[in-house]
């Protein structure tokens, strides 16, 4: 669904994409009817159980993101979905003494110390950058960069 306005001041027409709610969920995405699973468990179910290490580092990935800016968290059966407008990074496992993430964007950044894999999203224009975090020093400023860029790319735009 896209609307188009006029930006008087400039002149130039303006695109703004609109969002789809499911009515089910209350979850909101940019493709209407987009594929999900609306059986939501709480972030605490789905932490139920995992290594006291492990949430530690999860908590210390949500509240760097929230220093970031305003992030909503969803929990599904495999995975923690982070996202400001739209899902910017994937909490894909919660190991004995790890967290793994995946932070996908538009572009590869092969650049870089910290991504350990980083895989073409198949029927996309996507790469999934995937990050192990082992220690609370692992958030350093290099992973805070990818994490902006991230949440920006999570961001609508107008």
């Amino acid at each position: 669904m896209r609307k188009r306005l006029i930006n008087y001041k400039f002149e130039k027409p303006l695109t703004i994409k609109l969002m789809w709610t499911c009515t089910f969920c209350n979850r909101s995405f940019e493709k209407v009817n987009q594929t999900h699973s609306c059986k939501d468990q709480s972030v605490d179910d789905f932490l139920l159980g995992k290594p006291d290490y492990a949430i530690n580092l999860f908590d210390l990935l949500i509240s760097k993101f929230e220093e970031i800016g305003p992030i909503k968290i969803h929990a599904t059966k495999s995975m923690v979905v982070i996202s400001a407008d739209k899902g910017f990074a994937y909490v894909i496992n919660l190991g004995k003494n790890f967290l793994d993430i995946v932070l996908p964007f538009n572009e590869r950044f092969e650049d870089n110390l910290c991504f350990r894999k980083i895989a073409l999203v198949p029927g996309t224009n996507d790469y999934n950058h995937h990050l192990r975090i082992m220690y609370q020093e692992d958030f350093n400023e290099e992973v805070f960069d990818y994490m902006q860029k991230a949440y920006d790319k999570g961001k609508k735009k107008f």
